[in-house]
């Protein structure tokens, strides 16, 4: 019988919208329960799902990303268009501020702002004025290092967000990212990316903030802080998505490729900073990854999404599909026969909705009607997805301040945080003392370099018309008693015709015989100078998430791409000094600069503000601090060589041709000053199982400038059921001081600071010692013994 009346009063939902007039429904529907802004989220979701019918369900499971062009003309919004393409309303939109899905991509693929609010406040009111039930969509836009849209702050790429080992600066980023983007229409960004960077052959790694579970978790827990915030969601605010669960690291460093683990490694590394962010930050949001894992891909892994995300994890938000990737399941993985085999598939996974156009899941309706899909699933997911949209308050305020927004573009204060981030993001590698240069002194520097004009940021990034490459910072900071003189050197990849690095555009690599004409020119420029600034690494078209197999962005090599090695050795045969600047996505296998170069700094892709950062740290006006949050390679061969191996894995101690040995560990970094580091203490050196205990290290200045250090705190089990790593970073701290200043940093150890997954797979702390380590770096360290009774 409640059968035969759930029937009906779908029918007669179905048969009243049909005989009303459109907007009279929406008006009429303003007396419902879910439209009550007093009433508990939950009581509103029921009320309005008890009100849907399977067709609107399903409509607020799937997204609009790449096919805009459906509701527009031209490039505004067509009214009429809009009433064929949201007949039964819409669940999200997909990058408002890109062109992608209209003509104008091809020469301009991003919005103004302007623009973008004046879309996206049209869509909201078509869908609020004339949908049956006026239901608002949701916007998702990317956040990766600052929102990916015309004129917001780029920040540098995650990689140097966690080479600056500091978790309240990351955060003040996330805040400025996640407020640029809900003024601009978003509710939910796409970030942060916690996976770890494990193969740097992956063209993702610059997407990843560190090879490390730890110091992922504490950057995770920042973004997720600065961009969302506490919840109930605030207006300047937008909800989070962890991502990618579970990327591990990809066969052969391939995008896509799978990622085969133990249980174990998948407990004790990669599921780490999600399990932290999950219990420490409340994400809203977490998409799961292209790939296989433990031969099942997340898209469609029961045992991923629910049995590890919802009940060992606790996550209680939403899956959110990536890009394609239930579709992917027909396509890459051959797991099913058509869109409905895979719609099904991820539903009873637990994929709530499906990205970027949900093709699968425009099939649900008629998947329940065959009953191979229970209407439960679909109510599970949506209230999910309506619950997010209440807890915006989009219902009450779906429309966006345009004036407002437009106040905030390239504000001087975000200038400002920018600048700083880059700062603290430069790891000084090497330096005989070339460093700083003094801008008082006459100089001719040569400015050599493929990397040097253009302001790079790498992926999910945008354009910002007030960007500063390295040469123009260096000009602007050099003054009067410094000579400038710029050369190519070489070029990685042809120009564009477009001007911009598009993510799927295929490379046009540099023909060797014209980068010998410009090595041949970069030589007598260099001839000429007195030091030469040779800024090399990569673009983005070769260090990227590989979209297609036209538009490649994994490497089999880590050597500096291209013509660049030859460049370096006409440089280094000069007899000049050279202080080389990397821009790049990835560590590098530098081996010729690093032995060859007076002073060596790594940069990654820094931002909108590089330019003027890294000047900074050339003539001394900011002291370097960043540390590596990743291990570089000598060579390709030495993979994998993250720090936290282990012991075993060190036995061999060495190749036929050379000790597997990091060019540079995790961790380090110099400064134009020196610390000097004491042994840890320990508040007391026996505890009990369960116990916390305080460790303090004392730190001084003990150089002539003012800096930063970083202190990091270690632990090593001595002896364990199972074999653990040699070491795994516990606690770390950003510390400034003056020349002689001393501070003491202590660290608390926790329980689960101590415990690991036991021989019989229990979390346990497991009496014994433990090596207690403290240092500057991964390799640099003082010890003490803590007994655990």
């Amino acid at each position: 019988m409640a059968d035969r009346l759930a029937v009906t009063r779908r029918m007669f939902i179905v048969s009243t919208a049909l005989a009303m007039p459109v907007v009279a429904m929406a008006e009429g529907a303003g007396k419902a329960l879910y439209r009550n802004p007093k009433a508990r989220i939950e009581d509103r979701v029921r009320d309005l799902l008890s009100r849907m019918t399977l067709e609107e369900k399903a409509a607020q499971m799937r997204s609009i990303a790449y096919t805009k062009s459906r509701f527009l003309e031209g490039d505004n919004f067509s009214p009429e268009k809009a009433k064929q393409v949201f007949v039964n309303g819409i669940g999200q939109i997909g990058n408002p501020s890109d062109t992608n899905g209209t003509a104008r991509v091809a020469k301009d693929a991003y919005r103004a702002v302007g623009e973008t609010i004046d879309l996206v406040n049209a869509i909201q009111r078509h869908l609020v004025d004339n949908t049956r039930l006026g239901i608002p969509a949701l916007f998702h836009e990317e956040t990766a290092h600052g929102l990916k849209a015309r004129d917001a702050t780029i920040f540098p790429i995650p990689l140097g967000l966690g080479s600056t080992w500091d978790p309240k600066l990351v955060q003040q980023a996330y805040e400025l990212a996640g407020r640029e983007a809900r003024m601009r229409g978003a509710t939910v960004a796409l970030s942060p990316v916690l996976d770890l960077a494990r193969d740097p052959r992956f063209g993702r790694v610059e997407e990843f903030f560190s090879e490390d579970p730890y110091l992922v978790s504490q950057m995770g827990i920042a973004s997720v802080r600065g961009q969302q915030g506490q919840r109930p969601l605030a207006a300047d605010k937008v909800f989070v998505t962890l991502k990618h669960f579970i990327h591990g690291a990809p066969e052969s460093g391939l995008n896509i490729g799978p990622a085969d683990m133990s249980e174990r490694t998948l407990r004790e590394n990669f599921l780490v900073p999600f399990a932290q962010v999950i219990k420490k930050a409340d994400p809203a949001v977490i998409m799961p990854s292209y790939n296989e894992l433990e031969g099942v891909p997340s898209h469609a892994n029961y045992q991923l999404l629910q049995r590890t995300g919802r009940e060992r994890l606790g996550f209680r938000g939403a899956y959110f599909s990536d890009y394609g990737g239930v579709t992917n399941l027909v396509t890459h993985h051959q797991m099913a026969a058509n869109d409905d085999d895979a719609a099904v598939l991820a539903i009873h996974a637990g994929v709530d909705a499906e990205m970027p156009e949900g093709q699968a899941y425009a099939r649900l309706p008629e998947l329940v009607r065959a009953g191979r899909i229970p209407e439960a699933s679909i109510d599970a997911a949506v209230s999910r997805i309506l619950a997010l949209k209440f807890e915006a308050g989009l219902f009450e305020n779906p429309y966006l301040n345009k004036s407002r927004a437009l106040r905030q573009v390239n504000a001087p204060a975000s200038k400002a945080l920018v600048r700083k981030v880059a700062q603290k993001s430069l790891v000084l590698l090497k330096n005989d003392g070339l460093l700083p240069i003094d801008p008082a002194k006459p100089r001719k520097i040569a400015v050599v370099g493929p990397n040097a004009v253009e302001p790079l940021f790498g992926g999910y990034s945008s354009v910002n018309a007030q960007a500063v490459g390295i040469l123009a910072g260096v000009k602007a900071a050099a003054g009067h008693a410094i000579s400038i003189e710029y050369a190519e050197g070489v070029q990685i990849v042809k120009p564009d015709p477009t001007g911009q690095h598009l993510p799927a555009r295929a490379a046009r690599y540099a023909d060797a015989a014209e980068n010998a004409v410009r090595i041949a020119q970069a030589v007598e420029v260099a001839k000429r100078s007195d030091v030469i600034l040779l800024v090399v690494g990569d673009v983005p078209e070769i260090t990227r998430e590989a979209i297609h197999a036209g538009a490649p962005g994994d490497r089999n090599s880590l050597n500096l791409f291209g013509d660049q090695d030859a460049l370096v050795d006409a440089m280094i045969a000069t007899g000049k000094p050279i202080v080389a600047l990397l821009i790049n996505g990835r560590p590098l296998a530098v081996n010729r600069l690093a032995d060859k170069a007076n002073a060596l700094v790594e940069g990654w892709y820094l931002g909108q503000e590089g330019g003027n950062a890294f000047a900074d740290i050339l003539f001394g006006k900011v002291n370097p601090g960043g540390k590596l949050p990743i291990t570089f390679p000598r060579s390709v061969g030495d993979l994998p060589i993250f720090y936290n191996k282990h012991s075993s894995a060190r036995i061999g101690q060495r190749y036929v041709e050379a000790k597997p040995t990091p060019l540079f560990p995790f961790g380090y970094g110099l400064s134009y000053t020196t610390f000097e580091m004491s042994a840890p203490r320990l508040a007391k050196s026996t505890i009990a199982v369960g116990e916390t205990v305080i460790v303090e290290v004392d730190v001084t200045n003990a150089g002539q400038r003012t800096g930063d250090e970083v202190v990091q705190l270690y632990v090593r089990d001595d002896v364990s059921s199972v074999p653990r790593p040699v070491l795994e970073l516990r606690g770390f701290e950003r510390v400034t001081l003056r020349p002689g200043e001393k501070r003491t940093v202590q660290f608390s150890l926790d329980p689960d600071s101590l415990a690991f997954w036991n021989i019989d797979m229990n979390y346990v702390v497991e009496p014994g010692t433990f090596t207690i380590h403290a240092g500057p770096n991964s390799v640099d360290l003082k010890s003490v013994k803590l007994t655990v009774a």
